[in-house]
């Protein structure tokens, strides 16, 4: 049987590739609140109406569906697509920044839901924290295959070979940062 890939795996990996690693060990092996902080705490309360399927009452509203990419071997949630109008939108609690991982978490999402007959005209990343829209453009072919690479980089990724330096600058706002070997001991709380 193969392996689907999360789509919330897409923005972990992008963050740092190492975080796979804790995210999957911990969740099998913790209480997942043990490692949140308050920005994830804030990001899952934000979520909360999308999850439980309540945000909208409209029938042409898909909220928190589940979806799969055959195709790329991709599985996870949308957030919102509005059936009508063609617009899939994925919340966050702040967007400080449109980053690659967000962007490639919507083509994952886009791909699903075009291989079952969904029409996406537009996409964009919501910000409920100060209420901003961010669009963003639908995938051309450049970044198709930079897409299908940073597939192919997560299912290639070996922890155990990683000898890429940490970014200190990610590694402060990690939530496994406590516990990652990589994480300078100088720079722990």
């Amino acid at each position: 049987m193969e392996t689907y890939l999360s789509i919330t795996q897409i923005n972990d990996f992008m963050f740092c590739p190492r975080s796979l690693l804790f995210h999957d060990f911990l969740r099998s092996n913790f209480s997942p609140d043990k490692f949140r902080e308050t920005p994830q705490i804030q990001g899952l309360a934000s979520h909360a109406a999308i999850d439980s399927a309540v945000y909208s009452t409209r029938s042409d509203v898909l909220q928190g569906s589940m979806v799969y990419s055959s195709k790329y071997k991709l599985l996870g949630r949308i957030d919102l697509f509005f059936v009508k109008s063609g617009l899939l939108r994925e919340r966050k609690y702040s967007i400080t920044a449109v980053y690659d991982g967000f962007r490639y978490q919507l083509y994952a999402q886009y791909f699903a839901l075009r291989e079952i007959g969904y029409a996406v005209r537009r996409m964009e990343l919501y910000s409920s924290k100060d209420n901003r829209k961010y669009p963003v453009d639908l995938p051309d072919k450049t970044e198709i295959y930079e897409f299908e690479r940073i597939l192919e980089s997560i299912r290639a990724y070996d922890p155990g070979h990683d000898t890429s330096p940490p970014n200190l600058v990610k590694c402060r706002h990690c939530n496994y940062r406590e516990i990652c070997i990589y994480f300078p001991e100088e720079e722990r709380e």
